[in-house]
């Protein structure tokens, strides 16, 4: 992340965490875990990345979990709210993984943290559109054929050293 982009970064976190209307606990425990997302990306940054699993580990998706947690609070998508707040958890998990664990604990954490952005990007779409019978039938097999498909090849690339 470079010296411009990360007062950007930082301020994206901090609107991510302000703007929604979820109760003040959820917005509270989503900006302290973005703050330490934050403070966790710049440190990785300065001391480099040993052994990607995937480009620079996915710490430069964690703008898109801060937005993924606009758009579940502006939905009023809850429950997803809750799963949401093991997100930042599971990325510093699979980048630690990916530095110091064998390749299969470094898939196994990149399966789990891809699960559950498929899971919350399910329920964005969902609640968000109110989708109900064979429409939220349609929807969740799509999901779930495309995120077998990532995760499968993401596993693959991963066990198999290949970037």
């Amino acid at each position: 992340m470079s010296a411009a982009t990360a007062p950007l970064v930082l301020l994206l976190f901090i609107i991510c965490a302000a703007v929604p209307p979820v109760p003040l606990w959820l917005r509270a425990a989503a900006g302290i875990e973005f703050l330490g997302l934050w403070f966790y990306w710049m440190w990785r940054e300065r001391r480099g990345y040993r052994r990607e699993i995937a480009r620079k580990n996915l710490l430069n998706l964690l703008p898109g979990h801060a937005l993924l947690f606009l758009g579940l609070g502006l939905v009023g998508a809850r429950p997803a709210l809750l799963l949401w707040l093991a997100l930042p958890p599971l990325a510093v998990l699979v980048d630690t993984g990916a530095h110091r664990a064998p390749r299969s604990i470094a898939a196994f954490l990149y399966a789990i943290l891809w699960t559950v952005i498929f899971a919350l990007i399910h329920q964005l779409v969902a609640v968000g559109r109110g989708l109900t019978g064979s429409g939220l039938l349609i929807w969740t097999v799509a999901v779930i054929s495309v995120a077998l498909a990532f995760i499968g090849t993401g596993l693959y690339r991963i066990i198999s050293g290949k970037r």
